[in-house]
């Protein structure tokens, strides 16, 4: 055999290439033999009803008059079908198919969904000895004997700073966003500086127009100085203000 296949394979190896066979020339296909089709109604029994025994009860339900008991009986199957056709979960009617009501909101609110777990950790203190005590932490109920408290742990948060317990601080009072200086005209500058001018004065004449610092600054004669004219002046003024007054009082006289 294995001579016989080396030879096969030194002819074909000595073939040249445009006298060799395609790929899968030798090669045959099985016939597909295909199945007839079958008439779908073949395999069915049809039960056949005979039109006289309808027409006749048809017929029957027409003219003949139904006894009392048969019409509560009709009512009780009657009440019966509404009483089916009412979702006992929602209260709603189901007037269509059973499918559409049960993926209805209405229906899905009003069904008992299983809660997951709580995600609680279960080797705390705390939640040992409120299990102890009765509580359960995966019905979902709060603390206190209605089950009515917190169902969840208060959040703690950090405190960063050193006050104590109840401190507050005090809010930074923003600061009064001062105006821009306003433009001053020629007018009001120079008012400014005349203004600015008399009140210089009044304060020097406040500071220095004691009379004891005049008469410090000035002298008094007494050390051999020559007195100022204006004090000539003041003695003359003063003298002529007696006069007037004794002039005056000698009218009223």
């Amino acid at each position: 055999m294995q001579r016989n296949k080396e030879n096969e394979f030194d002819e074909e190896f000595d073939i040249p290439l445009h006298r060799k066979r395609p790929f899968g020339a030798g090669i045959k296909r099985k016939k597909v033999e295909f199945v007839p089709a079958r008439d779908p109604d073949a395999g069915l029994s049809t039960a056949t009803t005979s039109t006289a025994t309808l027409v006749g009860d048809l017929y029957a339900t027409i003219v003949l008059k139904s006894d009392p008991e048969n019409r509560e009986a009709k009512k009780s199957e009657e009440e019966a079908k509404e009483a089916a056709q009412i979702c006992p979960d929602c209260g709603l009617d189901v007037s269509s198919t059973t499918q559409p009501h049960e993926a209805a909101l209405v229906h899905q609110v009003s069904l008992q969904h299983t809660m997951p777990p709580s995600a609680l950790d279960r080797s705390r203190m705390g939640v040992r000895t409120l299990t102890s005590q009765g509580w359960d932490m995966d019905a979902h109920e709060g603390l206190g004997r209605e089950r009515e408290g917190i169902r969840h742990p208060i959040k703690v948060k950090e405190k960063s700073d050193k006050l104590g317990i109840g401190a507050t601080t005090l809010r930074t009072q923003d600061k009064k966003k001062e105006k821009p200086p306003r433009p001053i005209n020629k007018k009001e500058l120079k008012r400014h500086r005349a203004k600015e001018q008399q009140r210089n004065e009044r304060l020097q004449r406040e500071i220095l127009g004691g009379v004891d610092v005049e008469k410090y600054l000035r002298g008094d004669g007494s050390d051999g100085g020559l007195l100022h004219h204006d004090d000539d002046k003041k003695k003359t003024s003063q003298e002529k203000s007696k006069q007037d007054r004794i002039q005056f009082a000698r009218h009223l006289l």
